[in-house]
């Protein structure tokens, strides 16, 4: 028998034309909404479960950037054992992040990643601002005002 672990997801916005594709992912994953919002999919409501094998953060993921593209979505698979948790957020026009998370969804970067980052800087540390930061401090801020915007 494969890990396991929870998986969770929120949608954040949805063109009708994805919400099919979308309904598909959420059933084939046995995620449920966490509250009563009713049938259909509701925006800013956590869809979840707590068991599916690890690595479906990923397919999910797959799947919605594929045939949901034009939906803003953020979901993560909790760490499990020697398995790292999964993160995955996308808001289209934007573009999409992935990487490491805790069992809250918060995204993690090793000290390591840090630390290279600053010694293959010219001289300085402006190369860690610019690699680690900046680079993702657009698409945070989008995905915080969707969040702020959406749950309740």
């Amino acid at each position: 028998m494969s890990d396991r672990s929870a998986l969770q997801l929120y949608i954040y916005a949805m063109p009708d034309e994805d919400r099919a594709a979308v309904q598909l992912g959420i059933d084939d994953n046995g995620l449920e909404p966490d509250d009563d919002s009713g049938d259909g999919i509701v925006l800013g409501v956590r869809y979840l479960t707590e068991e599916v094998p690890v690595g479906s953060a990923y397919d999910l993921a797959v799947h919605l950037l594929k045939e949901a593209p034009g939906t803003a979505f953020e979901l993560w698979q909790d760490p499990v054992f020697e398995h790292a948790g999964r993160y995955v957020a996308h808001l289209p026009g934007i573009g999409a992040y992935e990487g490491v998370c805790d069992s809250y969804g918060s995204p993690l970067v090793k000290l390591t990643e840090v630390l290279d980052a600053l010694t293959m800087a010219p001289d300085s540390t402006s190369a860690l601002p610019a690699d680690h930061v900046a680079r993702h401090a657009s698409f945070f801020t989008a995905l915080r005002r969707a969040q702020t915007a959406r749950r309740p």
